[in-house]
């Protein structure tokens, strides 16, 4: 049922994979062939009858910052970007600047409530959180997400732009308490509350909150791949640009991956990236993880 990770004979399939780390480069029991999981019975027994809690921050939290035990979700980086101007009495957000097409992240998990065109932004994007509290985004030039779509922190929603009442390139971020609120709250407080500290660098692990499951692996590579299932048809949720502590909540059988020399059908459930990496980048010896249960 479950295949294993044994190394390629052809060197040039690993090399093509220039955008992620050589297999020679890790630990040598990493090069070894993983034995074939014979049957379901030998990989269940891997797999414990309990299952661990669900949660962990996503990447994207600025590094060093600790998220208010109170926050409703751990945040991630809204944009990378100079803060051209601050929250006032005549401005309810924050405006961020950079080059147009720079991607815009969600700074949290939630459900888009509006994605369309909207006067004074040109554009714009508002986001309900699990929490209660929306978050909005102003004079991109491409939303990439539609109302009533579902979408996790740091996933990739809109690029940069300056359309509407704007003088060029940049973010306007709002947060606000609910859908009924007319006034926004200061944004850099509430993403701070959330472990986000701006200026900030999407993508980059951060410290979890208090009570959540501390990281159980570590991924390997550049250039991972998290997709919303354990299909290569299904969308790329977030792309991870470097190692990264992981807390892997349950595992499951998709689609057979061959990357980096190795080959594999596993998949591993990161609640925090929102979606699912192919086993091949978690570093382990194993194709099936052990101690990790089934989804």
């Amino acid at each position: 049922m479950f295949s294993n990770r044994s190394l390629k004979s052809s060197p040039s399939s690993r090399a093509s994979a220039s955008s992620r780390s050589s297999a020679s480069s890790r630990s040598p029991r990493r090069a070894k062939s993983v034995a074939l999981l014979a049957t379901t019975a030998a990989a269940a027994a891997l797999v414990p009858l309990s299952a661990a809690p669900a949660g962990a921050a996503p990447a994207g939290t600025a590094a060093g910052a600790v998220p208010n035990a109170a926050a409703g979700y751990a945040g991630s980086c809204p944009t990378a970007g100079r803060v051209t101007q601050g929250y006032h009495s005549g401005h309810d957000g924050v405006d961020i600047a950079n080059t147009r097409g720079t991607p815009i992240y969600a700074s949290g998990p939630g459900t888009v409530i509006v994605s369309g065109p909207a006067s004074g932004y040109g554009q714009w994007i508002r986001i309900r959180h699990d929490d209660g509290t929306v978050t909005e985004y102003g004079h991109m030039y491409e939303r990439l997400v539609s109302t009533n779509q579902r979408v996790s922190g740091g996933q990739l929603i809109a690029r940069m732009g300056s359309e509407g009442q704007s003088t060029g390139p940049h973010l306007h971020f709002e947060a606000h308490s609910s859908t009924s609120s007319t006034r926004g709250m200061d944004p850099v407080a509430y993403l701070a509350d959330r472990g986000v500290r701006l200026p900030c660098t999407p993508g980059t692990p951060g410290t979890p909150p208090p009570g959540t499951p501390a990281p159980n692996f570590n991924t390997w590579g550049t250039g991972v791949r998290v997709r919303e299932d354990a299909r290569l048809n299904t969308a790329v949720v977030r792309t991870l640009s470097g190692p990264t502590p992981v807390y892997v909540e349950c595992q499951k059988v998709g689609d057979m991956v061959e990357a980096e020399g190795y080959r594999n059908n596993a998949w591993s459930r990161i609640p925090a990236l929102g979606g699912y990496i192919s086993n091949i980048y978690i570093d382990h010896e194993a194709a099936w993880l052990p101690g990790v249960r089934e989804c």
